[in-house]
């Protein structure tokens, strides 16, 4: 079965690599002939997405360039009847992603939104009946991405939060360059979020309290400690492999609404583009 990825940089060459080893036939799509150069001739190349469409018979097809480009990209699939998943953030713009799902279920095929984290070990094995009193997070990272640490670095947790905890709502934001502090509740609890772009070290963890006291969420190690010392430790599950496998086998639009709902929240606060 012939799965394409378009864009094959940062988080695309990932998607390359995970084709061959679920079995599948993977399809390139990049502008720049450069980096497809790097691959063998095993794999199928094209520097044009409508050329790999006339030319191939593409089942199924994943996103990852950057967000501005996402949904255009994503409708040329569609409308040829080719379920689509693109990565996180899917848009800047809740309107278009609305309406990108409404062109799908019209063509009678899937729009999915990437949401990797969902299958790491952590949120597979969190006993979710815990009673969470209050959560600080941390997702602070050393290099940059495409819009701003907001969207680029939140999008991460927003999306955790909301699928273990329930529906979110954002109160307040501060920009503090390539720094972003973001306070909120979910249905079950508060929340305080902290974001970093070209931070010195690399700090990805969630700190839940409990009235019995401290739950680590350690997602550099994908591990988690509670607070009577019980670990969960990583088992040999690749987040990305079962993520893609996942939408293969069971193509929804669930990713896509709750992507909608954080877009919504999202833009209720008026955050700039960063320019690198």
């Amino acid at each position: 079965m012939k799965v394409a990825i378009v864009g094959v940089g940062n988080m695309g060459r990932h998607y390359a690599s995970k084709f061959k080893i679920l079995g599948y036939s993977p399809i390139l799509i990049d502008t720049n002939p450069n980096i497809l150069k790097k691959y063998d001739e095993s794999y199928r190349k094209y520097t044009s997405i409508d050329e790999a469409l006339n030319k191939e018979d593409i089942k199924y097809m994943f996103i990852a360039t950057s967000p501005k480009l996402h949904i255009s990209l994503a409708k040329k699939a569609l409308e040829r009847n080719i379920n689509t998943m693109i990565e996180k953030p899917p848009t800047l713009n809740p309107k278009e992603l609305e309406e990108a799902i409404n062109f799908a279920e019209k063509n009678g095929v899937y729009l999915g939104v990437s949401e990797i984290e969902l299958h790491s070990n952590i949120v597979r094995n969190f006993q979710k009946d815990l009673k969470i009193n209050d959560i600080q997070a941390y997702r602070l990272n050393t290099r940059s991405g495409y819009i701003n640490p907001f969207f680029d670095l939140a999008w991460h947790d927003i999306y955790i939060l909301q699928y273990l905890f329930g529906n979110i709502k954002l109160k307040q934001v501060k920009d503090k360059g390539n720094i972003f502090e973001i306070y909120g509740e979910t249905d079950k609890t508060d929340f305080f979020l902290q974001v970093a772009w070209n931070y010195p070290n690399v700090r990805r963890e969630w700190i839940l309290k409990t009235k019995e006291g401290e739950i680590i969420f350690d997602f550099a190690n994908d591990t988690i400690k509670y607070s009577d010392g019980r670990q969960e430790k990583k088992d040999n599950t690749d987040k990305l492999e079962l993520m893609i496998k996942q939408f293969i086998q069971n193509p929804s639009f669930e990713s896509s609404y709750r992507a909608l709902q954080i877009l919504k929240e999202f833009n209720k606060f008026d955050v700039k583009e960063r320019i690198n």
